[in-house]
């Protein structure tokens, strides 16, 4: 089954940036943060670089204590009102909730699909995935491309608040779902047919390692690029990436954390797109698909410019 319609009508009921959703009690008189516990899913060098990010960029008056999901217990719920929790990565979020349901909490290293499934909207999340618009000004000023394609679950609700207008950027957006009946390669293909580009969205459902290298090799046979939104999916094929550093999430943590620090009552919930990105590309599947590619500062410094 096909959708083809422009980006600005894809889903109603979302907002570009943060959704803002009913201010739950502790957010109604927020005390001081006088000490910010993190909690890292799991000890590897992308969290710690943005641990070490966030705490260069921080408040130095700020306290900071860094943890396993395995070392918190129960001797936190006596330390006062003054703490804030960054969760990294989902079992993180997972374990400082069943701390305590109402501790004050950012949670970090999630993709939209991930903040959906773990019901989080009373807190505020930092997404990995770039807002739509970067998506689309990259993807229109690294090929000048007249179309490009998307693919989405078969469910409403896994899809991305896709609230930009593709028109901005003299582009059309196409989206492309999957179902029992529409299985992933044939659907695929149909999109490589029918666009100049694949544009991969941060879907684990969709691109995983069981399917990627088919995905990746079927873009490529079809002599049509895919743009995604990881690093590692452009060493192994993709064309170009826009996503998130380490170091990008930390900065934007830091920013959040100061802007508490100053405001504590003024503090949002839902979430919040990555406001930071770096990009990468692939010369050699450039040179393959004939493709003439700007270098990576031409391309940040156009994608500035439009402020995407």
């Amino acid at each position: 089954m096909r959708y083809l319609t422009p980006a600005l009508n894809c889903l109603k009921g979302f907002l570009a940036g943060a959704i803002f959703l009913s201010m739950p009690a502790w957010l109604a008189a927020a005390p001081h943060i006088d000490e910010i516990i993190i909690v890292k899913s799991s000890d590897n060098a992308y969290f710690n670089q943005s641990v070490t990010t966030l705490i260069d960029h921080a408040d130095e008056s700020i306290s900071f204590e860094v943890l396993m999901p395995a070392q918190l217990n129960a001797d936190f719920n006596g330390r006062g009102d003054g703490r804030l929790f960054i969760s990294f990565g989902v079992a993180a979020t997972n374990a400082v909730k069943q701390l305590d349901a109402d501790a004050r909490l950012i949670s970090a290293y999630l993709t939209f699909e991930q903040y959906r499934e773990l019901a989080i909207d009373d807190q505020l999340a930092i997404l990995l995935d770039q807002p739509l618009h970067r998506y689309l000004a990259f993807c229109k000023l690294l090929l000048g491309l007249d179309s490009v394609g998307i693919l989405l679950e078969d469910d409403l609700e896994s899809d991305p608040p896709l609230a930009a207008s593709a028109d901005r950027y003299d582009l059309i957006l196409n989206q492309y779902r999957l179902d029992a009946a529409n299985k992933l390669l044939p659907v695929l293909r149909e999109l490589l047919r029918e666009n100049d580009a694949l544009l991969m969205l941060p879907r684990q459902s969709i691109y995983n390692p069981d399917t990627l290298k088919a995905v990746l090799l079927t873009s490529y046979r079809n002599q049509k690029p895919a743009i995604s939104y990881s690093p590692a999916h452009v060493r192994a094929g993709a064309l170009a990436s826009i996503y998130s550093s380490p170091v990008d999430i930390g900065r934007h943590l830091a920013q959040i954390v100061n802007q508490r620090l100053e405001q504590p009552s003024a503090t949002s919930v839902g979430f919040e797109y990555a406001r930071f990105y770096s990009i990468t590309t692939n010369p050699s599947v450039a040179q393959a698909l004939a493709i003439n590619l700007l270098d990576e500062r031409e391309l940040r410094s156009g994608l500035d410019r439009v402020r995407p």
